[in-house]
């Protein structure tokens, strides 16, 4: 399956994150919020557009959904949702895309695709390659939700935008969430990346 991004996670980083479950899933429920949130947010900026906002209405109603059932996997595991902390990647990605915008509602419809990018190869890895059965069958239930949202992102952001402007943002943003990615350090989460991590040979499959 090949993904819209330019860095590729290896298929090690799975052997190296599912060693935390709880901590996995804990990160994945505060995830589903945040994407809930980033829907909320683009309906306020855009409550004239009708269409648009009942779409985002109904994908902030499915992260919920998948909010109550990663919660309960992770409960049932003996893990607590704790408070919400800083996603370093979006953060950055935020960030760093800023010096570059133009338009605040282009670059959230195209960082909330990317983002759905990087989780629907992520969770693709987890469903393939994760020892964990359970692991496995929620990330591989999760799969196509995550594949209509990231499109729908970039649908959006050709609708509204125009296709030529929304791609030439999607390709340029993509480049620096790849320099990102790169760069991040190693975290039992869905979004960490590989600086720092443990050495795979450590790690007992």
């Amino acid at each position: 399956m090949g993904f819209p991004l330019d860095h590729q996670t290896p298929e090690g980083w799975v052997a190296l994150v599912e060693q935390e479950p709880t901590r996995l899933l804990e990160d994945h429920a505060h995830c589903e919020l945040k994407a809930a949130s980033s829907a909320h947010a683009l309906i306020a900026k855009n409550p004239e557009r009708t269409e648009l906002v009942q779409d985002l209405a109904d994908i902030a109603i499915e992260e919920l959904e998948h909010f109550k059932v990663v919660v309960a996997e992770l409960e049932a595991r003996g893990g607590r949702l704790g408070e919400q902390t800083e996603n370093l990647y979006a953060a950055t990605l935020h960030r760093r895309s800023a010096k570059s915008r133009e338009s605040l509602v282009l670059d959230r419809l195209v960082i909330a695709h990317l983002i759905e990018a990087r989780s629907l190869e992520r969770f693709h890895l987890l469903a393939e390659h994760s020892r964990d059965g359970r692991l496995r069958e929620l990330f591989a239930e999760l799969l196509p939700s995550e594949a209509a949202h990231q499109g729908f992102y970039a649908k959006a952001s050709r609708s509204l935008f125009g296709r030529a402007r929304a791609d030439d943002r999607i390709a340029c943003l993509r480049q620096l969430e790849g320099e990102i990615m790169a760069f991040l350090p190693f975290s039992y989460t869905v979004h960490s990346g590989m600086v720092g991590a443990p050495e795979l040979g450590q790690v007992e499959r």
